[in-house]
Parts: structure tokens; sequence; C-alpha cells
């Protein structure tokens, strides 16, 4: 599409507009471009025919286009080695031992926010697909009882109830021992439709009053079809955005329409997903940038920030890198003593 000469061209103006955030002319670019003013200038003028530069109106230079950061991100960029204070920060960060999965997820998104001032977020494997490993019931008085459900990527869902009237302690173990034989080693999804089709009738099998065993059922339940999503930096979205700020308050607020939004996104094979022209009018000059992560044996994390278009790529895409490779290898230690017949119960 563009010589060798225009995208580099393309490259440097997108780079010093992201540190400097003022048009650039040919000049600045002499030093760089074994070529003539006049050169530089006829390349600059195929770009923006292109649409992938446009001109200021104050200023006879020239500032990427939202095309021209698209093609900047699929076509030309590089990622560097990230820089030695991101990588002193980052392993400061994660010093010291994790014993539960949401600290390393708050963590990683607290690095990310850090160190880019953009807002971040940070996805587990997808819900759907995560494994139930483990389901226990502890009575906590005569009435109260906890149920602690464990996934395959280490996460815990707990539930505090008050045991039915119609259920004794005997029900309870009856009702523990459906669940372990049933729905413990099975996905997520398959969770679901046992719970809708085969449970109702095993219930008649075993107790009398069915209502609220199913009740029951539902109610340990609901919470593990619902996904969390981690947060940083909610508020950074404010010193960048000046447009449709009570829209974007609300976007920014409700995690489910973020989720939703992230899973659109990622929801395909490539490890890194961009999404510059978004639907929604007041996220027109906002990009999000969506990396997956390993985790170990389990599948793919998702690493998310929002920022400005005009956001410096180069730097940002370096530091999800940086992160993501970082919290794989705390993920393995953290499995390492998962594994070790530990589990966490989160508060």
């Amino acid at each position: 599409m563009i010589t060798e000469r225009q995208r580099q061209i393309l490259n440097l103006i997108v780079s010093l507009y992201a540190k400097e955030h003022t048009p650039v002319g040919s000049k600045s670019l002499l030093d760089s471009i074994q070529a003539s003013s006049a050169t530089i200038r006829n390349d600059m003028k195929v770009l923006e025919k292109l649409g992938l530069i446009q001109k200021e109106h104050t200023s006879s230079g020239r500032v990427p286009s939202v095309s021209g950061y698209k093609y900047f991100v699929e076509n030309v960029i590089q990622l560097d080695e990230f820089s030695q204070n991101d990588l002193f920060k980052v392993m400061k960060a994660f010093d010291g031992d994790f014993y539960r999965l949401s600290d390393l997820f708050k963590t990683a998104a607290k690095s990310l926010s850090g160190l880019t001032g953009l807002t971040s977020f940070v996805l587990n494997a997808p819900q759907r697909d995560q494994q139930l490993v483990s389901f226990e019931m502890v009575m906590l008085d005569s009435h109260s009882v906890l149920s602690v459900i464990t996934l395959g990527t280490g996460e815990v869902r707990t539930n505090q109830f008050i045991l039915p009237k119609s259920m004794t302690e005997a029900d309870l173990a009856v009702f523990s021992n459906l669940v372990k034989e049933r729905l413990v080693g099975k996905k997520v999804i398959d969770i679901h439709y046992t719970l809708r089709t085969e449970i109702p009738q095993i219930v008649q099998r075993y107790f009398k009053v069915t209502s609220e065993v199913l009740q029951l059922f539902e109610s340990i339940f609901d919470d593990l079809f619902k996904e969390r999503l981690t947060v940083a930096g909610r508020k950074n979205i404010f010193d960048y955005a000046t447009d449709n700020l009570a829209e974007l308050y609300k976007l920014f607020s409700d995690d489910e329409r973020m989720l939703h939004e992230i899973r659109e996104i990622t929801n395909n094979d490539e490890m890194r997903a961009v999404k510059f022209d978004n639907d929604e009018k007041y996220m027109k000059n906002l990009t999000i940038i969506s990396q997956k992560f390993v985790i170990p044996y389990r599948g793919f994390g998702t690493l998310t920030v929002v920022g400005p278009v005009e956001m410096d790529y180069q730097r940002t895409l370096s530091v999800l890198d940086l992160v993501a490779k970082v919290l794989t290898m705390k993920l393995s230690d953290y499995y390492r003593y998962l594994d070790g017949n530990h589990y966490e119960i989160s508060k």
C-alpha cells in the first residue's frame, strides 16, 4: 500500500506526535529519513491522500488520523524491548507470594494503569469454559451454611445462606453429594444445562419439598455464571475524554457492559486486538487494546486498556506485553502452590 520510506515517515509522525502532541513537519524528519525535504513533503502528501495523516488547521505539520493509527498498529509497529524502568516497576509490584487469584489480577490491573495512565481491565479465562473442580459445604452454626465452589483456574466463589426449614443436616449432605456426583468435573456451560434438565428430576427422588432444594441450587450456582472484571484507574478516562462524559461514566461504571465489549473484540484466536472505530458515539475518540495472557494449562486471560486515539501505542503495547509475561510467570508459581492441595477462600 505504501513504500518503505513512507512507512518510516508514518512511523516517525506517530511516534513524535505521541511524545510531543504537536503537528510534525518535514523538517522534523530530515535527521531520520535519508531524503530531501521536498521528497519527504511529497511522501507526506501521498500519506495524506491515503487518509493516514491529516493536516492541522493551525500548522503546516501533519498528525496521524484514526486510519493512520490503525495502519501503524497493524502493519508498522514492532514491539521494542520494554524499558528497564518499566521492568523494575512491574517486578516490584509482583514481588512476594500470592495466594489468591484475585490479588494477582488486581496487581496486574494496577501495574497497567500506573504505567500507562489509562483505564485497565483484567479478565480470567472465559467462564463458560472453566471447570468446576471442587465443591464443599460448611455448617457455620445450626442455621448458617457456607458453600465453596472452586474452579479450575483457582478462582473461588463462596456463598453464605440460611438452611431451608424443610432441610436437615442429613439432607444437606445428600445435596452436597448430588453436586459432587453430577456437577463437579464439568464445565460451567455444561453445568448450566444440567441444572435446567437433569437436576429437577433427580431432586424429586431424594427430597420431599423440591421447591426449596431447587431454589438452593439456583442460589448457590447463580453467581457461577457471572464473570468478574478486575478494574484499575477507572477515573483515568476523564483525563483525556471531553465529550459525552455522562455516557462514558455509565459505561465505565458498568462492569457487565465493559466485560461484553472486551469479550466481543477478543472472541477469536488472535493474541492481540485493537478496536478504533467503536460503534458507540461517545467511544469514537477512544481506543480499546486487549492482549491475552497465558494461564498455564488452563487457557487464556485478557489484559485490556482504554485510552485516547492519540495514545503512545509503542509504549502501551510494550507495557501490555511486559505485564502479560510477568503475570504468566507469577501464575505458574501460584498454580504450583494451588496444586499442593491448597485452595483460597475469598472474602
